[in-house]
């Protein structure tokens, strides 16, 4: 069986298609689409016409692809951008109308645990309760867990597009910027501070776009590792995050743009990813950090397969 997953996130779309065959998968294609489908709406909370034509564009893309794979089961789901906007679901009506294809839209509780379902395809989370952190474009999900079972998770209006819009911080990121990130995430996160006293956790596993970033900009800083598959390798250590945020925090945004393990996309937004990470790895007595190549849509993948 064929199965094909678009994620309809606020910065990007991707799209995954993979064959299943006795209990297992593997990737027959993936693709990423830059989209932004939330830029220049979060205060109202709407999908400006523009990044709703390139919402469509994106996903006629998408569809050519499916259907040279001649794919069997699709899954379209939707998450902070078009649940959070109030025409969101006009462009979920649009969609159908001009594409034919059926956008599922989830709360915060289903992708976080879609996500759960990812990250614990990629790393053996063990019996101790570890946190897991998925920071997007309009929303970041955090779950406490172990390889049997979710015991905390939330979604947070947190994601780096929608923090952008909310802080506006100078092109290399000032005191006044950190002090607004400062307050958001201590307003934001005193139910986060609870949840790690009831469930101490000694590891910190990321996934996705930002989480990707940090892992590759890891991989780039150690010559030895430039060779090693990015899927075999997941370990960042906790004593190369501090010398990583404080470059990020002292750069511009040309610099960010030239890093090579910077995408494009991500270059405004990783200053503030950043200082997300570092305000949670303050929370904690974290001694590990991981990132998981899988998340959202790889948890699809197995759960519609019948496999998680």
């Amino acid at each position: 069986m064929t199965i094909a997953i678009i994620d309809c996130g606020t910065n990007t779309f991707n799209l995954l298609i993979a064959e299943v065959v006795d209990q297992k998968w593997s990737v027959l294609f993936e693709n990423k689409l830059a989209v932004k489908l939330g830029a220049g709406g979060f205060d109202q909370k709407k999908i400006v016409p523009s990044r709703m034509i390139r919402g469509m564009d994106a996903l006629q893309c998408h569809r050519s692809n499916i259907r040279n794979f001649q794919v069997e089961k699709v899954k379209v789901f939707a998450t902070s951008a078009i649940r959070e906007a109030t025409n969101g679901n006009d462009f979920v009506k649009l969609v159908k109308e001009v594409l034919d294809l059926d956008i599922e839209v989830i709360d915060g509780d289903r992708e976080a645990e879609l996500i759960y379902k990812g990250i614990k395809a990629t790393i053996d989370l063990g019996e101790e309760p570890s946190l897991m952190i998925d920071i997007g474009g309009g929303s970041t999900e955090i779950i406490i867990g172990n390889r049997h079972e979710i015991f905390w998770k939330k979604s947070y209006l947190l994601g780096v597009s929608r923090l952008h819009e909310r802080v506006n911080p100078s092109d290399r990121v000032t005191h006044e910027d950190t002090t607004k990130l400062k307050r958001i995430f201590e307003e934001s996160f005193a139910d986060l501070k609870v949840a790690l006293e009831k469930y101490p956790c000694s590891q910190l596993i990321g996934s996705s776009g930002s989480f990707d970033t940090i892992f590759a900009m890891y991989k780039h800083s150690e010559p030895s590792l430039k060779e090693v598959p990015f899927e075999l390798l997941n370990e960042i250590p906790i004593s190369y995050f501090p010398t990583m945020h404080i470059w990020l925090m002292g750069s511009t945004y040309d610099q960010r743009l030239k890093h090579p393990a910077i995408p494009s996309i991500r270059a405004e937004y990783m200053p503030l990813a950043s200082y997300l990470v570092k305000t949670i790895l303050e929370m904690g007595s974290f001694k590990k950090m991981y990132h998981s190549s899988y998340a959202l849509k790889e948890g699809a993948i197995l759960e519609a397969a019948g496999m998680g």
